[in-house]
């Protein structure tokens, strides 16, 4: 599975990130020229997030959410695949979403007070919350990009006469195994990342 993943997917997972990449530009002139009507959608998303997390999550509830949303978002890119151009479509949006979200959040004061550390709450140090930031990126964008080269893979496929179901199969097989675990360690160290980040009891936050 490892090589099916990486080895056969690398090529089509490096196209994914250069979709997501337009996705990023694409997002300046919306965050530059505040278009609400594009941000909003992101904006939903990011709120039923929080939501889920409650007021002072804890590190463990904050990972748990991540991970399901993300487990069962880019299980969906992927299995858009019955047509190549669906999970190259996903490619560019998600890149969209997360520009104006770090655009949209950077703006809003009231953000990161969602949160807040409530008192006793385990925080850790700054070095720490700067190498799960780092994971993040290193864990989370490479999950995403090779299941969308899986899902772009997957249409070449099904194009080409083969069943999309046993082609949804191999790769469903293929995410379970490689990917989620990967999404799984991503969560809990983005979780660790937000903690850090976060504004302890009594802290005023800045803009």
């Amino acid at each position: 599975m490892l090589r099916f993943v990486f080895r056969q997917h690398f090529r089509l997972a490096t196209h994914a990130a250069l979709l997501f990449g337009v996705g990023l530009f694409v997002a300046w002139p919306v965050i530059r020229y505040g278009l609400r009507a594009l941000v909003r959608p992101a904006e939903e998303v990011l709120r039923l997030v929080t939501r889920l997390m409650g007021p002072t999550p804890s590190v463990p509830r904050m990972a748990a959410v991540i991970f399901g949303y993300n487990v069962m978002a880019i299980f969906a890119y992927m299995a858009s695949g019955f047509h190549r151009l669906l999970p190259m479509v996903f490619a560019i949006w998600t890149g969209f979403n997360i520009a104006v979200l770090v655009g949209v959040t950077q703006r809003e004061e009231d953000f990161m007070e969602s949160f807040r550390r409530a008192p006793g709450q385990w925080a850790p140090p700054p070095h720490v919350t700067a190498v799960c930031g780092v994971l993040v990126l290193m864990l989370e964008l490479p999950s995403f990009w090779f299941s969308i080269a899986m899902g772009i893979s997957m249409g070449h496929a099904v194009q080409a006469g083969q069943s999309y179901v046993g082609e949804l199969a191999v790769r469903s097989h293929a995410y379970l195994t490689v990917v989620a675990p990967l999404l799984l360690v991503s969560a809990i160290v983005e979780a660790i990342a937000i903690r850090g980040s976060s504004p302890p009891p009594g802290a005023k936050t800045s803009p």
